[in-house]
């Protein structure tokens, strides 16, 4: 699709915003992730990093791609590269539930739509758990009027950027 890719171009010259989190923001996503079991990404450079920010979740969980499957598994260290270029734990230990799914993106617009890289990967995995609650993060400056919108692409429940934490009503 022809707008997606000029918008993935014109989102990729905005460097993402590396700031600090108001009190408030990161009181709002640790109440919603409380006591769940939540699955987070292990940043690229270009991606903001959320995780040291999540305090109260009973599980920290990421994906992981085994035998050329997307799957959940325990986050903790060491960590290796996999084949798309992403870091993942070393050993291991695959979980079955999430309930709060924390999603990278290069945009998102208000109606909880996102830009990803292209693969389709996030849109994959987030399919299997569609009882989950999806948390866009982002910055300000990477919140569009709007994204085009498949038939397989998956919406956020939730925006976070460094100054709100945004409900989508859907």
């Amino acid at each position: 699709m022809i707008e997606k890719i000029e918008l993935r171009t014109k989102l990729k010259s905005i460097s993402m915003v590396s700031s600090n989190y108001s009190f408030n923001t990161l009181n709002k996503l640790n109440q919603h992730i409380e006591n769940k079991i939540v699955c987070t990404y292990i940043p690229l450079k270009t991606e903001i990093n959320i995780n040291m920010h999540l305090t109260t979740q009973s599980l920290l969980t990421t994906t992981c791609l085994t035998d050329n499957e997307i799957k959940i598994c325990n986050y903790k260290d060491p960590l290796e590269l996999n084949s798309f270029g992403v870091y993942q734990p070393l050993n291991l230990e695959f979980v079955d539930k999430v309930d709060v799914f924390l999603v990278p993106g290069l945009g998102f617009d208000m109606s909880g739509n996102r830009l990803g890289k292209g693969s389709g990967i996030y849109d994959q995995i987030l399919s299997k758990y569609t009882g989950s609650f999806f948390i866009g993060v982002t910055d300000s400056q990477h919140i569009v009027d709007q994204i085009p919108f498949e038939n397989h692409d998956i919406s956020m429940n939730a925006l976070i950027t460094h100054d709100e934490f945004i409900e989508i009503k859907i």
